[in-house]
Formats: C-alpha cells, structure tokens, sequence
C-alpha cells in the first residue's frame, strides 16, 4: 500500500524535467510549475527547478470567482512572496526566504483538446551572453520578457504536453492511493474498539479527523424516542459532559431529519444559515470556517447518526488562531471539504454504521464477554439465550439438533418454557429460581423430550446479571450437553477409476487425430527459490529442487494425473481424460491440496534456514481441449491451457497459492471452501469466467475468522456484480477489519472507491480492466 511512494518519485523527476526544459529554452533562473488537478480545480500541485519535492496547495477561493481563474492570479505574483510559508514549512526545502524577483512571466500550458493542463513560472529572465558565475543582478536581461519568448514558449509547449498529461495522470493516482492508505488505516483502526461504546466512539471520531484532516469532529448518536442527537462532549482529563440537540435544527439536526448530507464550504460564515454558529463561536472563541455533516446508517438502512466535521486542514504550519483576531478567519482553516473527501466519509461511515451497530447490541462489555465466554466454551452442545421473560433472543445448531427444531421453524420470540421439555422434572419451576436468585443451577443426567424421542443430557441454567447490579437480570443463558456418544459420520469416497483405464483410452484413438474433449488442467509454478544466498552451491539448489518437483508429481500420479509437460518452473498435469469431468476435477483438487501439504513439509526441513522459503502458484481449470495419442497436444496451445496459466499467475495478484476456475468449480462445490476473487476475461470475444481461491475441504474445519472472510467476500461480491459499490466496499472494509494485510481485499477496495468515483458503463460484466488502474 506504500506504493504510490514510488509515484510521488516518478512525478518529481518528471516535473522536474519539464521545469529545468523551459528553463533551459527560455534561458531563466528558475521555473515554477503550478500543476492543475483534474478532478479538483482549486487543488494544484507546485514544483520548483530549485526543488527535490512537490508541495499541494489549495487555491485561494475569492466570490465569484473559479478556482482556475484564481490559479492563474496565483501564478502571476511571485511565490515565494505570498506563499513562502508552504516552502518554509516543508522539510525539505533550503531555500532562503530573501530571492529577489526581478520579471516574471506565468503562462498557461494546454493539451491537444485545448485544455488547461499547469501554468509555467518564469522568474528572472538572464542574459544569455552573461557569465553564470556572476551575482544575479548582474546576469538580468533588462529587456525582461518579449514576444519572442512567448512565441519560443508556445513552440517548446508542444513537445512537453504529452508529459505534463502524464504527471497529471500520476497526480491522480497518488491522490487516490493516499487515500486508500489513510481509509483502509482509518477502519482498521475503528474495529479495535471491542464492544465498549466510549472507546469506540472515540476511535471513530479521532480516525475520521485524521483521514479527513479536519480541525474538530463529533459523532452525534440518535436518540428516537426523546427525538434528539447526544454527544459526549469531553470538558476535563476525567469528565464528560453531554450534549443534546433536537432533531432538525441546526445543520447538524437537518441532515438527522433528512438523511441527506450537508457540505458547506469556506467561507461557513458568508451562509444564510450560520448565524447561530456565530454566535456559538463567539461564545467559545472559536472560528468555524468549513463544515461537512454525513449520515450514518447502519446494515439495516436505519439512520443511527451524524458525523460533523469542523474546518478542513491546509497543510503546512501555521499559527494558532487567537480569538482577538474573530471574525477574521485564520489563515489554516481557509480550506473546503471536496467532493472526494464527502465520497470518502460516506464510504467510512458505512463501515462505522457496522461497528455501531454491534457495539449497540450489547450496552455493557462484561455482560457480553460473559455470554461469549460461556457459548464458545461450550460450541459442541445446545446454547440458547433468551432474555428476563424467557423469550428466545438466539440459540445454536447444537440445541436446534437437540431439540429437533426444523431449519425453516421460527424460533425468535418463543419461550423457553414451551421447547425445553426435560421429563419428571420441572423445568419452568428452575428457570424461575434462576431469575428470583438461584443464578447459576447445573441438573446432570437429566431426560430431554424431543419430537417422540428421549436424549441424556446435562442441563445448566445460568443467568446474566448485569455487573453494576445483580438484581438486574438482562437474560438467561441455558446449556443442553449431549451425554450420549455421537455416532461416527462416514462421508462417501469418490469411485475410484484406474489409471489403466486412461492409458487404455489413449491408445484406442487414431494417433493422427485430435478430438476435443472435458478435460481438467493443472499448472503448478515453484516460486522463490531465485532469492536463495548466493552462499549456497548451484549443485546443491538443483538438487533441492529436483526433489520438490519428485513431491509434486508424486501428488499427480497419486490422483490419476498424468503430467503433461515441465515449462521452466512450471509443471502442467491432465487429469484423467477419459473420466467423468466431476472425477476429473475432484482428483485435480485433492492434488492440489496435496501439494500444499508437500510444499509445508519441504520447507520444514529447508537446507538453510535463513533463506526465503520455496512458494508455489496453482491454477486449476476445466473445459474442453484437444487431445492427440500423447494426451493433452501442446504444439497448439488451446484456450483451456492458456486460461490455466493465467490462474497461476494470478496467485501472485492475490497473495494466494490456489486459484481454481468457475467451470472447476461447479464440479466440486459442495465439498470445498473458497473466496471468490474475481472475474477474468482470456480474449475479448470470449465470455468472462469467475474465478475461487481454494481454500480447502469442507471435510476440514477452517477457523472462524476465515468463516468470516468468505461469508464478506461473497456479500461483496454480490454487491459488487450489482454495481452496489458502496455496499461491497462495506464488506471487503469488514475483511480488512479481521486482517489489514488481505491483498484480495486492499485490491477490491481500491477499485470499489474508482468506480463510486467514476461509474462503470452501461455493458460492464464485471471484468477490471488493467486500462482502468
């Protein structure tokens, strides 16, 4: 995610060559060039011939007046004269604040459409005849500039258009990698908050001022029935204080009331509506120049808040503002959120609607550790809470089993007493005594009547109390643990076709033929042995390797495979040809499960154990090939055979080691786990395949946070495909919640926030398109 690091390099060295060209042609001391931002008119970007770094700027807003108008005024005076505090606050200029301008020259630089692409700052036209070791007022060309240099100034324009587009594409993509870096950092950082609803407010309020860089913020929490907004407000190192404000006054109120967002820009206080924030100011010395109100909404679409931003930020240093100065407004804060910063807060309150929305289940954390203590100890047996009244909130698959509830029944809202049956004893009279005071019951060996069956169980009874009172019962927590001895479930194996029977096939077609068929391919790429310490032999490598490729095929044969070809560090198998597809696939992707295994032990006993471990990329794919008496015709390459490679370079994409194809998929999906990831398009006339990584068996357990992950991936992705891409970003953003380093996720938040900035067509399939980065 540090990436666009590199590009703010690219960008400086290309500025920096446009400026020191003109420089050179127009024979000047220095050259500024004031770079327009094509999605943002009053955001340039300046760079000096005398500059190793950029700096940005917001153009001064005057009534009236466009911000390109303003950047052209800007670029006539002389910089260092009127804005030399953005260079004296940069820590990596050295320039002297006492250059003397003697002409100076600012002229536009448009592209081939006739667009404004930067102005160019000509400061102190030489003498070109002038010894460049003299003083500067002695080099001067007294003529300064003539027509002659505006003409020689076009001509050069010509030749430098392409580049400065390009620096403006650059620009743009800096932009926006920045603020992927600062919004994936910024929720990240609100789901570490736990369930405590203070710290959580407190981390959504201080990372939401950071991305947006605003001087002041409040979330302001809705209060339905007292039809009212609060806050905490923070007036001591110890104490709070809250604040209420009825809903729809005030801009605060209004965007409660309407659900729509409000963005004032600077200057708050030329607003018709801003009277009472004058007032306010005044009262609390205080100047308030900008102002962005957002909804906040949880998953359900119900309005749970605002998020207030006060007085978007101008980078640099700048003095603190004084109240003797009101209303005069501080030179900081003559500033305005943009239109990308409210895209950005919207997106970033979706995710705080989520986290709200699971703090506000449960208002106090140790109620709900408790709970979860108890449920997570106890996952294998039937948990059910309900809550004071006995009234079912929730309960698991063990006790849906237990108490043979079918899955389409509805369960919420009923009472325990009317599901539990526990035979010759009195199973209300228990749950009573729990809440009355008797909190924690355990009743071993206990009868339970289910449908027209009987199960031994242990019963415990347990009821949470809230910690500050506990005469205070929030619900009741009930435990059914199965006594008796599950029985073994045998899951049916795959029939097991010979590998004779595939040989026996090849040799009965014509050897001059070539018949399409399903066929089922693996590539398999060996990765990061190239990294290995020169300290170790080439013989010794070689012989490594030779082994990790034995392993390999080993895992082929082993699944009716036969190996096709080696392709530098890549091995291509075929997969029975002449079984079912479905065969075909399932000992492909047992194979490939395999390797995985083969590749984790190999690494085990690595020969050094300093070096980078060996990594691999898998791609599975199924479709229809050509096949001669050789198996699978490699002179002709097919499209089967491509798409497969492709896969297995996509690994690298991701950060994954498998990746299988939709049609792979269809054959084996109800016995993997997997993410999908994306859709990939081979050749234009051909139809788009969704693509999986392959996770593993579902004959094997995967932890909760990888449940998790693929329960979001799939939202998003559906979300995605609809072009709900405020929606899908909230799902992939849930998947950075649980691990900030998912590539899969970073790359699909990335292109959620492109396309809520920039549409897709009307025809999109889905396809990412690397023209589109």
């Amino acid at each position: 995610m540090s990436s666009y690091q590199d590009l703010n390099t690219i960008l400086t060295q290309i500025l920096l060559e446009i400026t020191h060209f003109f420089k050179k042609i127009i024979c000047v001391d220095r050259v500024n060039i004031f770079l327009v931002d094509r999605d943002d008119h009053e955001q340039c970007l300046i760079l000096s011939s005398q500059d190793k770094h950029f700096i940005e700027v917001r153009v001064p807003i005057h009534t009236g007046i466009g911000g390109l108008a303003n950047l052209k005024k800007f670029a006539k005076l002389p910089l260092e004269q009127q804005k030399y505090a953005i260079y004296a606050s940069s820590s990596h200029t050295a320039h002297p604040p006492y250059y003397t301008t003697y002409n100076l020259r600012s002229l536009p630089l448009f592209n081939q459409q006739g667009t404004l692409i930067a102005f160019i700052q000509l400061i102190n036209k030489l003498n070109p005849k002038a010894d460049p070791e003299l003083p500067l007022p002695q080099k001067i060309d007294p003529q300064g500039f003539t027509k002659k240099d505006k003409k020689r100034f076009a001509h050069a324009s010509t030749s430098i258009q392409t580049k400065a587009e390009r620096c403006q594409s650059l620009y743009a993509e800096i932009k926006k990698q920045r603020a992927i870096v600062s919004f994936i950092k910024a929720i990240h950082g609100i789901s570490q908050g736990g369930l405590d609803l203070d710290t959580t407010l407190k981390l959504i309020v201080d990372e939401a001022q950071e991305l947006m860089n605003a001087d002041r913020t409040t979330l302001w929490l809705i209060d339905r029935e007292q039809g009212e907004l609060w806050t905490n407000k923070q007036i001591s190192d110890r104490s709070t204080q809250q604040i209420r404000l009825p809903i729809g006054v005030g801009f605060v109120g209004k965007v409660a009331a309407s659900g729509k967002p409000i963005n004032i820009p600077f200057d708050l206080y030329i607003h018709p509506g801003s009277a009472q924030i004058k007032q306010l100011d005044r009262q609390h010395d205080y100047r308030t120049c900008s102002l962005l109100c957002l909804p906040v909404f949880n998953p359900d679409g119900e309005l749970v808040g605002v998020m207030e931003l006060v007085n978007k930020k101008k980078e640099g240093n700048f003095p603190d503002y004084h109240p003797d100065d009101w209303p005069l407004p501080p030179e900081r804060f003559k500033a305005s959120f943009s239109q990308g910063n409210l895209q950005l807060m919207a997106a970033f309150n979706l995710q705080v609607g989520i986290v709200l929305q699971n703090v506000q289940l449960f208002t106090n954390i140790k109620q709900q550790e408790q709970i979860q203590r108890q449920i997570f100890s106890t996952l294998e047996n039937g948990v059910i809470y309900t809550d004071a009244k006995g009234e079912i909130i929730t309960l698991n698959e063990g006790a849906k089993r237990l108490l043979k509830i079918p899955e389409s029944e509805q369960f919420k809202g009923r009472s325990i007493r009317d599901i539990v049956q526990i035979k010759e004893a009195k199973f209300c009279h228990w749950f009573q005594d729990a809440l009355a005071g008797h909190h924690q019951q355990y009743h071993p060996n206990q009868t339970l009547i289910a449908g027209a069956e009987e199960r031994q169980i242990h019963l415990s009874i347990n009821a949470i109390a809230d910690t500050n009172n506990t005469n205070n019962i929030e619900g009741i927590l009930v435990i059914l643990r199965d006594t008796g001895k599950e029985e073994s479930i045998n899951y049916s194996t795959s029939h097991q076709i010979s590998q004779e029977l595939t040989q026996t096939w090849l040799k009965e077609r014509n050897s001059k033929s070539v018949i399409p068929e399903d066929g089922t391919i693996l590539s398999v790429d060996l990765r990061g042995y190239a990294n290995w310490d020169e300290e170790l032999k080439s013989e010794q490598i070689i012989d490594w390797i030779n082994h990790y490729f034995e392993a390999m095929v080993e895992s082929v044969m082993k699944y009716q495979g036969t190996l096709n070809k080696y392709m530098g560090d890549t091995l291509i198998a075929v997969f029975g040809s002449s079984l079912p597809l479905q065969a075909q696939v399932w000992y492909a992707v047992q194979a490939a499960l395999e390797m995985r295994q083969r590749l984790a032990e190999f690494n085990q006993y690595f020969p050094n154990q300093d070096q980078q471990s060996l990594q691999m990329g898998i791609g599975i794919h199924s479709g229809k090939m050509n096949y001669s008496h050789n198996g699978l015709s490699l002179s002709c390459p097919s499209d089967a055979i491509n798409f497969t490679c492709l896969l297995e370079r996509t690994t690298q994409q991701y950060n994954c080691d498998i990746i299988i194809s939709e049609t792979t998929y269809q054959h084996c999906r109800d016995r993997v786990w997997v993410r999908q990831l994306d859709r990939l398009q081979l050749k234009p006339k051909k139809p788009p395949l969704t693509i999986y990584q392959l996770v593993g068996l579902r004959s094997q357990p995967i932890s909760p946070q990888q449940e998790q992950i693929l329960a979001h991936a799939q939202k998003g992705h559906q979300y995605y495909l609809q072009r709900e891409f405020a929606l899908a970003l909230t799902e992939f953003s849930q998947i950075l919640a649980i691990d900030s380093s998912d590539m899969a996720a970073i790359l699909q938040v990335q292109r959620c926030l492109h396309w809520l900035k920039s549409p897709p067509p009307p025809n999109w399939d889905g396809v990412w398109k690397a023209t589109e980065i």
